[in-house]
């Protein structure tokens, strides 16, 4: 495809069309409104604050929020955040973030990740690497969670999305000592 200007400019076009009307369709075919978490006493300050973040798309502003909508319309450093620190909601095993949110963002997004990479636009692997990475760790989490006979689990979701965001950005940036540090900042 990139062996003309135009067709290299058609290129960004075309995907950036797909790209944002796909961001756009996901939360709104998600179409389930999750409460927010209201017994935050055991929360630290920033998970409260991150809590503020949750968008409230197509959801009662005050009292609701898209889980799908808060992935994708947030930056992607919050989204991320919210992913390593979010704990799950009390002891009733209602999540910030459910496990089928978790694979409808996580999909569409790291292929879309792949396709936008190789564009004739300036773009990079090295968020969208963190944020699905995060996002298949938290499943993972959830996953674990689902299958542990004693109730409990391995380690917070939270736990499992750093390693995820680890395990993707280090198979794709093959930067092992400062991947560590970074990580370690997380």
């Amino acid at each position: 495809i990139n062996s003309s200007k135009k067709r290299r400019a058609l290129e960004v076009i075309v995907l950036s069309i797909v790209v944002t009307t796909v961001s756009y369709l996901m939360p709104s075919l998600w179409n389930r409104c999750t409460p927010r978490p209201s017994d935050m006493n055991a929360w630290t300050n920033q998970e409260q604050n991150l809590v503020k973040e949750l968008v409230s798309f197509k959801c009662n502003p005050k009292t609701e929020y898209n889980e799908v909508a808060t992935l994708i319309f947030t930056d992607a450093d919050t989204a991320i955040k919210q992913l390593f620190h979010f704990q799950e909601d009390g002891s009733n095993n209602s999540r910030t973030f459910s496990s089928a949110a978790l694979v409808i963002f996580f999909l569409p997004y790291i292929t879309m990740a792949t396709f936008v990479y190789g564009i004739a636009i300036p773009s990079g692997l090295f968020v969208p690497s963190l944020l699905s990475g995060a996002a298949f760790g938290r499943l993972f989490g959830h996953l674990l969670q689902k299958i542990s006979n004693n109730n409990g689990t391995f380690a917070d979701s939270g736990t499992y999305a750093l390693m995820g965001a680890a395990a993707v950005l280090g198979g794709m940036a093959r930067m092992t000592i400062s991947l560590t540090v970074i990580l370690l900042e997380a």
